[in-house]
């Protein structure tokens, strides 16, 4: 753990004790400014929290919370890399650390999700991930130059995050569990016929 890091921690743990913090936007508002803060850090996260995983995208665990409310995972997309379409059950915080993201966004139209937005974000930028409000669904894409790298504060741990991919050849929606590959390590698969 870094200073920084020890920061947006327990910033995470007292927008989640506040009870006048009722909206997964507020809590997210909430965060903005410590996630800010771990952006502009010299030193926002440990350096091995910035490698790829067999040259492939992987969520570095940076904090698990001991109750399982959320997790904090460094997530590095090499150069061409995409994550596919895919839905965030509950809600999330980004911060871009590193290079930059090209982010689609989607909106269920009868079950399907249909492109609504797209934008490129770039180093020190925080988006949120607000399913309540129709914001669960999402594609990213590094586009280059370089590894990107973000810091997401998602909800549950790891292992429970509500994770979903969209199937375009299928037409469906699969299970897209986070899989731990190595220790710390966290990579979403897609489970067929779940």
């Amino acid at each position: 753990m870094t200073a920084a890091l020890d920061a947006l921690v327990a910033a995470v743990d007292a927008a989640l004790a506040d009870p006048a913090l009722d909206t997964d936007r507020a809590r997210a508002e909430a965060l903005r400014p410590a996630m800010a803060s771990l952006l502009a850090s010299p030193e926002p996260v440990p350096p091995e929290a910035e490698e790829p995983f067999a040259g492939g995208a992987v969520g570095n665990l940076l904090h698990a919370d001991p109750e399982g409310r959320y997790h904090v995972l460094a997530v590095v997309f090499p150069e061409g890399t995409s994550s596919g379409v895919h839905h965030h059950g509950c809600w999330g915080v980004i911060g871009y650390l590193r290079g930059g993201d090209e982010e689609a966004r989607y909106r269920d139209v009868d079950g399907v999700p249909v492109e609504a937005s797209r934008h490129v974000w770039h180093q020190g930028d925080v988006t949120y991930l607000l399913p309540e409000e129709g914001e669960g669904w999402h594609r990213v894409r590094n586009p280059g130059p370089g590894t990107g790298v973000s810091v997401h504060v998602l909800c549950r741990s790891p292992a429970d995050h509500p994770h979903r991919y969209w199937d375009r050849d299928g037409g469906r929606s699969l299970d897209f569990p986070f899989v731990e590959v190595a220790p710390g390590r966290w990579v979403a698969r897609v489970e067929p016929g779940r």
